[in-house]
């Protein structure tokens, strides 16, 4: 295959084509050569510098291989870099997990950047089997507008981090918007094991889908929850239920009640048994790993206020359980924290809205048995239109506190 003009939009389509080459040599060279340029694709790129497109990636293998894939596309449609190496030759079964990793991230940079990501999983390919640490910038000027996406993640021994930052600036009207996230998950160590119920993270989605349809831009709304929703998807492994919900399972079933059993002296399957018929889905413990997540987006005009916003929000999961001796009792505890902040400009006045959301679960094991279940939540949601003498502020607050016996 050799070297021809390439749209500046089209890395994503040059992806694809490099994933369907062999990937033999120890060191591989692709038969799409460099022109020469010794420009670095590693140069600082950030909001309206660059020129051209391109992608840099650094990626490790559970195999303990190490990847590495820098592309550079001129302005003028040329490739004046590519190259693709690794620490040694990869086996068969590494050099197809990495062109299914090529063909899924050529996917996701295309719908990225062409406004199709809104429904689609973007970040799907950071769960690949045997793909581990992954550090990942593009970028692409298609003439108009100018993308840039970053993506990293990382995984720990006290669990897994994933950060993204995608900005977009379009040259027709001076408009910048910049999104990012910042998700880290803790470890599942033994005494995490006991909190299980519900181990999927369908609460989580729902939530982020609730934040967005609050912003003015319903479009912008969707594309953001579908972008923010991908990262929290990233996050967790990608075991499928029929449902295509993704749960994240640590141990094996089995390995789960023994050490359950140890710790607390229930099994999962006692608890759901035990569980009162008033507890409802939003009610039970998470069985997902305690995490902390970040997300934040704005838009901003050359000139103008119009149509220019900020948002933030943090949500939030800490875990705990107990066992006294004496009494023979056990006890769990799971807080679950949202906040989002939102302001926007209409007109001649700013509108605010803060939404903040706080749940607690408890429940209380006598001799193994679930013997109770308290459950709180509070919350509360304010907004006003600031500058606009005929606007009140609007209060919503709810604050319930059930308990339930078995």
């Amino acid at each position: 295959m050799a070297i021809q003009n390439y749209a500046p939009s089209r890395v994503s389509s040059l992806l694809t084509k490099l994933a369907q080459q062999p990937m033999t040599d120890t060191v591989r060279q692709p038969s799409l050569v460099p022109d020469g340029s010794d420009e670095s694709v590693r140069a600082p790129v950030s909001q309206k510098s660059f020129s051209g497109s391109g992608l840099s990636l650094a990626l490790s293998l559970a195999s303990g291989q190490e990847v590495e894939l820098n592309i550079r596309i001129n302005q003028a449609g040329g490739l004046s870099q590519l190259e693709l190496e690794s620490d040694s030759e990869l086996s068969s079964g590494d050099q197809e997990k990495l062109s299914e990793f090529l063909k899924q991230l050529s996917s996701a940079v295309a719908d990225l950047f062409n406004g199709k990501a809104s429904g689609s999983d973007s970040f799907k390919f950071a769960n690949l089997k045997a793909i581990e640490d992954i550090e990942l910038d593009v970028y692409q000027d298609d003439g108009n507008k100018k993308q840039i996406l970053s993506f990293d993640k990382e995984g720990r021994s006290s669990g897994r981090k994933i950060e993204a930052q995608w900005t977009e600036y379009d040259r027709a009207n001076g408009v910048e918007e910049n999104h990012d996230f910042t998700l880290t998950k803790q470890a599942k160590r033994d005494d995490q094991t006991a909190i299980y119920g519900q181990m999927n993270y369908q609460w989580l989605l729902d939530q982020v889908d609730t934040a967005m349809s609050v912003m003015d831009d319903k479009q912008q709304g969707k594309e953001l929850a579908g972008f923010f929703k991908s990262g929290i998807q990233a996050l967790f492994s990608t075991a499928s239920s029929g449902s295509q919900l993704l749960q994240e399972l640590g141990a094996s079933a089995q390995q789960a009640k023994e050490v359950i059993g140890r710790s607390i002296q229930v099994l999962a399957s006692e608890h759901k048994q035990n569980q009162s018929p008033g507890i409802n889905q939003q009610k039970q413990m998470n069985g997902l790993p305690d995490f902390n997540m970040s997300f934040s987006s704005q838009r901003q005009t050359q000139g103008s206020n119009s149509n220019e916003y900020q948002l933030g929000m943090t949500i939030s999961q800490n875990s705990d359980q107990a066992k006294n001796e004496e009494t023979n009792e056990s006890y769990q505890t799971q807080n679950r924290r949202l906040k989002m902040d939102y302001q926007s400009a209409r007109q001649q006045a700013i509108y605010e809205y803060t939404w903040t959301r706080d749940e607690s679960i408890r429940n209380v094991f006598e001799n193994g048995s679930l013997a109770a279940s308290h459950y709180r939540i509070e919350e509360r949601i304010e907004s006003q239109l600031l500058g606009d003498p005929d606007s009140t502020k609007q209060l919503e607050y709810k604050d319930r506190d059930d308990q339930y016996f078995k």
